[in-house]
């Protein structure tokens, strides 16, 4: 069955209606691989037509896309377990007993921000990070947290030696994707989709991460810093739902898959989200207005990059019409509530 192809009309009416500038998009399904461009850049210097060549802030979506992605691959080759303190992996840390599975689930108990980031340097948000008290006990509460993923990035450093080279090498360049990674530079800035306008950094933000606490951590970070394109996001996106990609199995294998079917807490799996609690349909989300779905009973997937904050957050019109492509491409309502 093909991937329902109306999802251009709502994104078009969004563009219409000023609740983004563009947004590129794509479906996969066993009989479907399309990518659409919709719309502009931004306005004024940057009414510039997307492209295929395009690079986003992937914000949030570098939790499940590097993070994540790396975190199965080393629980299913046995470099790691579930039950592992991440206190084995970062000193410091003032609850070193948190375990890798309650920090993928968001069951930590560590509050969802560090608030006071915009007032801190390097070594202040790590310190930060690490001595941040809790404000429930583990496994009692689901708080979708950066912190947790801002500590499985160091720990997948302390295993690999570099958190970037480790992601690029097992996961990115086995995939050919070769338009994705931190810190991208030698590309021009008209190929960067700008972000928000932050009069502290220069203004409108292209080609540097937008994520303040990731911008401290040198644009490298568990939780925020990927840049890519609509295509290396797609060959990830057939991955995720099944359908053929070479090299495919070595990268995720289905004792990966099989881990995240285990979970479903809170309307949260291994990193990612849970859109229904009996079916293995799985989504991700991120603050710049970016989007992943895939539905691995019906080999679908859906990528949704979008540039929503720019030029400022106030404008919110995009977060609801995300909701509303993501309940087109699965079917029905999400089982959880969207928090």
């Amino acid at each position: 069955m093909a991937v329902n192809a109306d999802l251009e009309t709502p994104i078009t009416q969004a563009i219409h209606n000023k609740a983004v500038f563009g947004a590129s998009f794509s479906l996969v399904a066993p009989d479907e691989n399309a990518l659409y461009f919709l719309g502009y850049q931004g306005t004024g210097d940057d009414h510039l037509p997307l492209m295929p060549q395009d690079r986003y802030d992937l914000a949030s979506l570098t939790k499940v896309v590097g993070t994540t992605t790396r975190l199965l691959q080393l629980l299913v080759a046995g470099e790691i377990r579930l039950d592992q303190p991440i206190g084995s992996f970062v000193s410091g840390l003032r609850y070193p007993q948190l375990t890798v599975k309650q920090l993928m689930l968001h069951r930590s108990g560590l509050p969802a921000d560090v608030v006071n980031a915009h007032d801190l340097d390097r070594a202040g948000l790590i310190k930060a990070v690490k001595t941040m008290a809790a404000i429930a006990p583990p496994d009692t509460v689901t708080i979708y947290s950066d912190l947790n993923y801002i500590l499985l990035g160091w720990a997948i450093a302390q295993i690999d030696g570099s958190l970037a080279t480790s992601i690029q090498q097992h996961i990115f360049e086995p995939l050919g994707m070769k338009a994705i990674g931190y810190q991208p530079h030698g590309i021009s800035p008209d190929d960067f989709v700008p972000t928000e306008k932050v009069p502290d950094r220069g203004g409108i933000l292209r080609g540097t991460v937008h994520d303040h606490k990731a911008f401290l951590l040198d644009g490298i970070s568990g939780h925020a810093g990927l840049f890519a394109t609509l295509g290396d996001l797609t060959t990830f996106t057939r991955l995720l739902a099944g359908l053929p990609v070479p090299h495919g199995e070595k990268v995720l294998s289905p004792a990966a898959f099989a881990l995240l079917d285990q979970f479903c807490v809170g309307g949260r799996t291994l990193g990612w989200r849970c859109w229904a609690a009996s079916r293995h349909q799985y989504w991700h989300t991120g603050f710049t207005g970016t989007s992943i779905a895939f539905d691995r009973d019906t080999q679908r997937g859906f990528v949704c990059l979008t540039n929503r904050i720019y030029p400022t957050r106030a404008n919110r019109k995009w977060v609801k019409v995300r909701m509303q492509l993501l309940t087109r491409f699965f079917g029905a309502t999400t089982s959880w509530p969207n928090d």
